[in-house]
């Protein structure tokens, strides 16, 4: 079911550019009057709400299924998963640490901008790693049968808020700016 892994590459697309956005002048701009204050934090919470809990999942499921078969090395397969639950952790911590420092609590906007840009390129390594090794190993090793037991509704079921048409009206600046970063958006939205 190449379906599933092109619609992984697809979601891939769309984080890479949020990736670059992030991990470019953007971060540094977690001060509480800052222009894209309100883009960042749409960007963090999207970061938190989709890949976290379904992309990342359905990855996940690709791994076992490809362990459970032998066809991946085992600690390759317990990397992805670590680097899925720090991109988790890291996320949540992320938005905790933005509404600090906009806050001007105990959070120096300038360790949020790092923290953010770490985010940023652990999330780009990830997706290097699935692209150049775990989606082609499932290509060729995964069956039918095994592409369905992935992609159950539970999980599967989840759309990218960024790709739905119409986008919800939260991530329609976020759609726009990534829509602008990938060269198409001169008024345009698409993705």
């Amino acid at each position: 079911m190449p379906t599933l892994i092109d619609r992984l590459l697809a979601e891939h697309v769309t984080l890479k550019r949020l990736v670059r956005l992030l991990d470019g002048e953007m971060s540094l701009r977690a001060a509480p009057c800052a222009p894209d204050i309100a883009l960042l934090i749409d960007a963090l919470y999207y970061l938190t709400r989709f890949p976290d809990v379904s992309h990342h999942m359905i990855e996940d499921r690709i791994v076992e299924r490809l362990l459970a078969k032998h066809a991946l090395p085992a600690s390759f397969g317990h990397e992805v998963e670590a680097q899925h639950a720090a991109l988790f952790r890291q996320g949540r911590e992320l938005l905790l640490d933005l509404e600090a420092a906009v806050r001007e609590e105990n959070m120096s906007q300038e360790l949020v901008a790092i923290h953010i840009r770490e985010y940023a390129r652990l999330l780009q390594r990830n997706m290097d790693v699935e692209e150049a090794i775990l989606f082609p190993t499932a290509v060729r090793r995964l069956n039918g049968d095994d592409f369905r037991a992935i992609a159950l509704p539970d999980v599967y079921g989840q759309q990218d808020p960024l790709l739905q048409t119409p986008v919800d009206e939260r991530f329609a600046q976020l759609r726009r700016v990534i829509a602008n970063e990938a060269g198409r958006g001169c008024g345009g939205d698409d993705l």
